[in-house]
């Protein structure tokens, strides 16, 4: 059973397509949620570490329950990805106050990447490691706090790709191979090289983004 802080977040689910499912926790989860498949990869870890760990886990045994996967252990892959169960594909998330996972089964969706940052947390000093010279053209034609907000969305949107490209290619990705263009709700990524996901899936490839209380969060999957 997931714990009483851990709630469905439609809202969240409402980023990605149709089979989805999202929860979230603004609670410091304890240890004692994790299963003992689970607890073996926490071995040393700091607290901070310990809680994030447990509240992704939390997050997503609860939106594997809703798809038929009750009590499902969340062990870790070598390269430290969850390892989801047979048939479902997920992605999860954490800041120091806020933690969300989505999944989805694998039937409906390929695979999904999902993000949240503290809003406008994206500082200047940081945005040439970032961005590419298009997207710093976009920042410096703004106010300050509409470009960091648009930094902050950059930023997110291309973790959030990441995430989602990685579970079905495996390959790495930096900043600057990819480019990110928002608007309103949505976002649109673009490759700056060739990248192994085109093969599978040409770009551009389009997410979606919410504000939520002082997070920023992202969403994009691959049907």
């Amino acid at each position: 059973m997931a714990p009483q802080s851990v709630t469905a977040a439609p809202q969240i689910a409402a980023l990605f397509s149709t089979g989805a499912v999202a929860y979230q926790t603004r609670e410091t989860i304890s240890a004692d949620a994790l299963l003992p498949q689970e607890r073996q990869f926490l071995s040393g870890a700091v607290p901070k570490r310990i809680h994030e760990f447990a509240g992704g886990r939390a997050c997503a045994r609860a939106a594997l329950a809703d798809l038929g996967y009750p009590g499902a252990a969340l062990p870790m892959n070598a390269d430290r990805t969850p390892l989801w169960p047979p048939g479902a594909t997920g992605s999860i998330t954490h800041t120091d106050t806020f933690c969300a996972a989505v999944v989805a089964p694998t039937r409906q969706i390929r695979a999904v990447g999902l993000d949240a940052e503290p809003a406008h947390s994206v500082k200047p000093e940081l945005w040439r490691r970032i961005c590419t010279p298009e997207e710093l053209a976009i920042l410096a034609a703004q106010d300050q706090q509409s470009a960091l907000s648009a930094a902050t969305l950059i930023f997110s949107a291309k973790e959030a790709f990441y995430k989602c490209q990685y579970a079905l290619t495996r390959e790495w990705l930096g900043f600057a191979d990819i480019r990110v263009t928002l608007d309103a709700n949505r976002f649109t990524v673009e490759a700056t090289r060739s990248l192994q996901i085109a093969g599978l899936v040409p770009g551009p490839w389009r997410g979606s983004h919410r504000r939520e209380a002082q997070f920023v969060i992202t969403g994009i999957c691959i049907i």
